[in-house]
């Protein structure tokens, strides 16, 4: 019997059978980098930004760009083609470091990013990345896929939700908590929670971001994910995708399956805190993009692959979309 923190891990990561080591199409999720383009040209003139600040604070220092959780690459080569057309001072001047758990897509993404030129490291873990760093960290919808414990309501008490397979079909079962760390989010949830209800709780998010600050010792950390700033005690039960539609099983086809959950981001802000990150932004991704002149590289004219691009465009931005649903958190280090 397992956690199904362990469960949800071994579901979306194991080498052989995971979700994303055998994801070769779009078909159960697209991200905003998949989606257009012109969200890496928005995110990488914030970017430059960033960097500039860094600068301005550290004239002599090297400057990094990490990106956490870089799949096959496609944000990156974006960010980087629209740093090198748009901000070139940025484009040379900052090492570019990727890191994926995913062997087979940190290895795609490294070659085809050094293929465009310049330096790219490419690692496994965070812990792999020599501290101190001075730059930026980076991430698209890379929090709600760490795995996380998940609590239930049952007969009055929060207990937690473990995995047994006894025939090869997993299934839940309930047990005590396995980490005195849950405790806290145990209680703050235990009124709001209806009898039978169900809860997330990354630790691994937290955790992840401590890491992230140990080793910034000047600029910033940028996460784009959908989740919101959740008030202490609110449900949020974790999901699970298979084409683009929600599936009501969380361990049926595991391995098969997208398992998520939505980041609290009141939990990350709160964590940052205590690392001394000070939050220099949250805000909706559409009011971020908008604000960083997207509605600019919409195409004007009326063809129809231009009515399809402004679709996609539109998608990021717009409340029914992306815009509303995903978040965007900035927290700082070491800066005026």
């Amino acid at each position: 019997m397992q956690t199904f923190r362990d469960f949800m891990e071994q579901s979306l990561y194991d080498p052989a059978a995971g979700f994303y080591p055998r994801r070769e199409s779009k078909g159960d999720f697209y991200t905003a980098p998949e989606l257009h383009p012109a969200f890496g040209a928005v995110l990488a003139a914030e970017l430059a930004a960033r960097l500039a600040a860094v600068r301005r604070a550290r004239p002599e220092t090297p400057l990094c760009v990490v990106e956490m959780g870089s799949g096959d690459g496609t944000l990156s080569g974006q960010l980087r083609a629209s740093l090198r057309a748009e901000h070139p001072r940025w484009a040379g001047e900052a090492r570019w470091i990727l890191v994926e758990r995913v062997e087979n897509l940190l290895l795609k993404s490294v070659q085809a990013l050094r293929a465009s030129g310049g330096e790219i490291l490419g690692h496994a873990s965070l812990e792999n990345i020599p501290g101190p760093v001075c730059g930026v960290f980076l991430s698209n919808e890379l929090v709600d896929a760490l795995p996380v414990h998940l609590l239930e309501k049952s007969g009055g008490e929060m207990r937690e939700v473990f995995v047994r397979d006894p025939d090869g079909t997993p299934g839940p079962q309930l047990g005590p908590l396995s980490d005195p760390e849950l405790r806290p989010d145990a209680e703050a949830v235990a009124a709001e929670l209806p009898e039978g209800g169900r809860h997330a709780v990354s630790l691994e998010a937290r955790r992840w971001l401590r890491r992230v600050a140990g080793l910034l010792d000047a600029g910033s950390i940028l996460t784009v994910d959908y989740g919101d700033r959740f008030l202490p005690g609110r449900p949020n039960p974790p999901r699970s995708f298979r084409g683009h539609r929600v599936s009501g099983d969380l361990f049926q086809a595991p391995g098969r399956t997208d398992l998520t959950a939505s980041v609290d981001f009141s939990a990350l802000i709160r964590e940052g805190e205590r690392c001394g990150l000070r939050t220099a932004a949250f805000l909706t991704l559409g009011r971020f993009l908008m604000d960083r002149g997207i509605l600019e590289r919409m195409p004007q004219d009326g063809s129809r692959a231009s009515f399809k691009e402004r679709a996609q465009l539109k998608t990021l931005f717009h409340p029914d979309g992306m815009g509303d649903r995903f978040k965007v958190l900035i927290q700082e280090k070491g800066l005026p």
